[in-house]
This record gives structure tokens, C-alpha cells and sequence, in this order.
């Protein structure tokens, strides 16, 4: 099955869409921008679109997926980034995970280029907008020719070559750029935010 078809399938299952509505490239990034922010099972497309979640390489996997189907030229891009939480706005649980390694949360951030006649345009739906109000960087509109700001600010950028899997890409990117420790704190700083957004959505 396409996956705009799957798409469909599960908004309208969801309540999200009407069953007669088409699907145009702002109507798959809003589906997908305000899908909860929460790993699935795996980062294929058809698991996230099934299990109606995913973090910014799944959501991002598979919204370039979709942008194809729909006809445009979209690449998965990523970045580096080594980012230090702001005390005064963070959650205490969420710095204390990042002690050990001088505070710093460090990942690979994946969002998607699209290449239009105009140019490139950065498309980045990490943030579903339900959590504008805790100050997350949520990108509320989508405009074609209009570049989004990226989830956190990146210092190296990369594009993932189509014939690779991003996946393979981004743990490749993982394993360069941080040490065991950064990554561990990484892994425990994504867990923990993610259960506590679940938390505060129920």
C-alpha cells in the first residue's frame, strides 16, 4: 500500500482527516508534525504511521517518503549537535541525566530538505504543536518556499545518501562524533522525555 494511502487510512481512523479529503505536502507534515513525540517499534515508515508516533529520524523518515509520493524532490538530511538545556527552563529530572557529561545533550538530528525551483526549503516536524505551550520550538505553518527553523541548533550538517539507509547513517554519524558516555546519557535523556510528554498528554 502507498504510504499516502496508509496515511489517510490511520488519520481518518484517528478522527484526523475526513474520509474525502486529499492529502497535499502541508496536510502530511501537519498529520506528521502532531504525531506524539515518541519512539515506535522501528523507524520504518508503515511502523510509525501504525503506531502513530515516532522521534525526528522517524518522522522525518518517513515524511520525505511521503513528499515523494506527492511528487516532490525530498531528501533526509542530518545534523550534529552538541546542546546545553538552559537550567532555568529545563526540567531538573532531565538535567540530572546530562550531569555526568557536563550537561551537554548531544544527538543527530534529522529533518528534511525539499529542493523546489525557488531553492532548498528546511522542513522540520520534530515538535508536535500540542507542546507550544512548554516552549518547544514548534513550527505551526507549513508554506512551500518557506524554510521552517530546525529543532535544535546544529553544528555539522549532512545529506544522507538515498542509497543508504538513514537509520545505518545516523547511528554511523552517533558512533564518530560522541563518546559511550554522551551516548548513554543521550539514550536516557530521549527515554525520559518522551515519558514525560506521554505522561503530561494523559
Amino acid at each position: 500500500m502507498p504510504l499516502l494511502d496508509l496515511l489517510k487510512t490511520e488519520a481518518v481512523h484517528r478522527g484526523l482527516l475526513a474520509p474525502d479529503a486529499a492529502i497535499a505536502p502541508a496536510t502530511a507534515f501537519y498529520l506528521v508534525r502532531d504525531m506524539p513525540y515518541q519512539r515506535a517499534s522501528d523507524r520504518r515508515p508503515e511502523t510509525i504511521l501504525r503506531e502513530w508516533r515516532g522521534t525526528c529520524s522517524g518522522k522525518h523518515y518517513l515524511l520525505a517518503a511521503l513528499f515523494r509520493e506527492l511528487g516532490l524532490d525530498a531528501r533526509v538530511m542530518a545534523g550534529v549537535l552538541r546542546y546545553y538545556p538552559d537550567p532555568a527552563h529545563a526540567d531538573p529530572r532531565l538535567l540530572a541525566l546530562l550531569e555526568p557529561v557536563g550537561g551537554v545533550f548531544v544527538d543527530v538530528h534529522n529533518w528534511v530538505e525539499l529542493e523546489l525551483p525557488s531553492g532548498p526549503m528546511t522542513v522540520d516536524a520534530t515538535w508536535p504543536v500540542s507542546l507550544k505551550q512548554y516552549g518547544f520550538p514548534v513550527n505551526e505553518t507549513f508554506e512551500l518556499g518557506q524554510s521552517q527553523a530546525l529543532a535544535y541548533p546544529i553544528t555539522e550538517t549532512y545529506v544522507v545518501p538515498d542509497e543508504q539507509d538513514p537509520q545505518a547513517f545516523k547511528e554511523m554519524l552517533l558512533q564518530k562524533h560522541f563518546t559511550p558516555e554522551e551516548l548513554a546519557a543521550r539514550e536516557a535523556f530521549i527515554q525520559t522525555l518522551s515519558q514525560m510528554l506521554a505522561a503530561a498528554k494523559s
